[in-house]
């Protein structure tokens, strides 16, 4: 019909050949947009329990939107999704078309004939709102079971295969046994001890320093501190006068944390038990303790050292020195 209007209209044979021809050059097709959907299997048959992959893919044009199919853990009865990728997108070197991916990982445990149903693809291009469809072919599935020979008789069934165990799995058991040892030695060590009417622990004693012995350490530590070397006039002095007021009053029973220097001299010289020699030497270091923190005095470096070596000696002098008559009940002499 179409050749006979185009003679009439053209009156020759030169129009058909010249219509034919345009058809060849530009065919209808290529006035459309290509979009494919495709769904394709690594293999159509395979073993029970085994796994095959399913490559979904739509081709569209740039531009154009698209809406993949919701897919559920079950394609069809007794054929689940194992695991699904991403959907991956790639471009065509023009940038004109673009194709979306997933891969789909099947699985079935009943033999038999499965048919996929084909995979449907939504997809617009505005500004049409329309929505158009793209569906992929069905696609079928052959699931074989394993053959049995019914000539052959049939075998007993295995019974589980013991398997070495590691030390992974041993070490709880180690750890264990050897917790509930180290109960029974604790056990057995508590009745022995208890058998023989002895403490379980044996707590060190802490000896107890003597005032003297604790006096001459603190000394010493205020020696290395190197206070008045620094310029630490005050705090060098009121440390000695205060370790020496603390020896006092534990080894003398004199309130000296509480009393001035002249009031400690006082009942250090009532008490009779001090010699002069060792008064004066106290009373040399209180006084010149007393003009630094008082008055701002500033000692020389030779004052400095002469309190401390006053204060040791002070120490020693009324420190209780163990003598042969230890049996006796008097004092020591002072």
């Amino acid at each position: 019909m179409m050749w006979k209007l185009m003679k009439l209209l053209t009156g020759g044979t030169w129009a058909i050949w010249l219509f034919t021809l345009i058809i060849m050059v530009f065919p209808f097709t290529g006035f459309s947009q290509s979009i494919t959907a495709t769904a394709r299997l690594d293999t159509n048959v395979m073993m029970i329990g085994d796994q095959v992959n399913l490559d979904l893919k739509l081709s569209l044009p740039a531009g154009y939107q698209f809406s993949w199919p919701s897919l559920s853990d079950t394609l069809v009865k007794n054929l689940d999704i194992l695991s699904r990728s991403k959907i991956d997108t790639t471009f065509s070197k023009d940038r004109k078309n673009f194709t979306i991916t997933q891969r789909l990982r099947l699985t079935s445990f009943d033999s038999g004939q499965y048919m996929i149903p084909g995979f449907r693809f939504l997809y617009r291009h505005l500004p049409d709102t329309a929505v158009k469809t793209a569906e992929s072919p069905e696609i079928a599935l052959m699931v074989h079971t394993v053959k049995v020979d019914t000539t052959r008789a049939i075998k007993p069934i295995k019974g589980p295969m013991k398997i070495p165990m590691s030390f992974r799995e041993l070490l709880p058991w180690i750890l264990a046994a050897t917790g509930v040892l180290l109960i029974l030695m604790a056990i057995a060590y508590y009745l022995w001890r208890k058998k023989k009417q002895q403490p379980v622990f044996h707590l060190k004693t802490r000896v107890k320093l003597k005032p003297g012995e604790v006096a001459l350490m603190e000394l010493e530590k205020l020696r290395v501190k190197k206070l008045w070397q620094n310029n630490r006039f005050k705090e060098y002095h009121t440390e000695l006068t205060e370790i020496l007021r603390k020896y006092i009053e534990e080894r003398l029973t004199i309130m000296a944390l509480e009393k001035t220097s002249a009031e400690i001299l006082f009942d250090l010289r009532q008490s009779g038990n001090l010699s002069p020699k060792t008064l004066n030497n106290l009373e040399e270091v209180l006084t010149t303790a007393d003009m630094v923190k008082f008055a701002k005095a500033e000692p020389l470096p030779d004052e400095h050292e002469q309190s401390m070596q006053y204060a040791i000696a002070f120490v020693k002098d009324t420190t209780v020195v163990e003598s042969t008559d230890k049996t006796s009940s008097q004092g020591p002499e002072l």
